[in-house]
């Protein structure tokens, strides 16, 4: 999979997603963007979080050129 910024359509490109002390997004729908959906869009592979104390769920996504969740499988 290559990463490329929001907007830019190919074939096996993506941005990443990263969802901070959420539940998993559905495959066929954008994924949100708030608080708890952080969007990579610029093409960024590295992020600086600054979280409270304690147990957090952190799970990675990529997204294609509309925020849709790809599936590998």
């Amino acid at each position: 999979m290559g990463v490329a910024p929001a907007g830019v359509v190919k074939e096996f490109t993506g941005h990443h997603h990263l969802l901070v002390d959420t539940d998993m997004v559905p495959l066929d729908q954008p994924i949100p963007s708030d608080y708890n959906h952080i969007h990579l869009g610029n093409g960024q592979t590295e992020t600086v979080l600054t979280l409270p104390a304690g147990t957090h769920t952190l799970q990675l996504l990529l997204g294609d050129h509309l925020h849709v969740r790809i599936s590998l499988l």
